[in-house]
């Protein structure tokens, strides 16, 4: 499953560089030493070690996103995803199409939100 993941990432990208796979790792090197990790730089992943982890060696998502910010920063997306859903090339123009939409959500409670345009 995996192995798929990590191959279907790499396929999203195109001549215009517009997807950086990055995957953190909970390994004890942090450079990956793992088969997955090791199979992730060969498809041409970034491997690094996962930046904050809970007492139990759980990854804290938010810091992985703040390392990948400082990592691209001139990235207009940051996005996280399990190993087992797979995109096609529709994610990106979807998410370009969002961009151009300039919609914000405004958050007045914590499950009530407006849309903006």
């Amino acid at each position: 499953m995996y192995v798929n993941t990590l191959r279907n990432w790499v396929s999203l990208d195109d001549d215009e560089c517009r997807v950086k796979p990055i995957l953190y790792t909970t390994d004890s090197s942090g450079v990956g030493d793992s088969l997955l990790a090791e199979l992730a730089k060969q498809l041409g992943w970034e491997v690094f070690k996962a930046p904050k982890v809970h007492e139990h060696g759980v990854p804290f998502l938010k810091d992985m996103y703040m390392d990948a910010a400082e990592r691209v920063p001139n990235c207009s997306y940051y996005a996280y995803s399990n190993g087992d859903i797979l995109f096609s090339h529709d994610i990106i123009e979807t998410l370009e199409e969002t961009f151009k939409v300039n919609v914000v959500f405004v958050e007045l409670a914590p499950y009530f939100r407006i849309l903006c345009y």
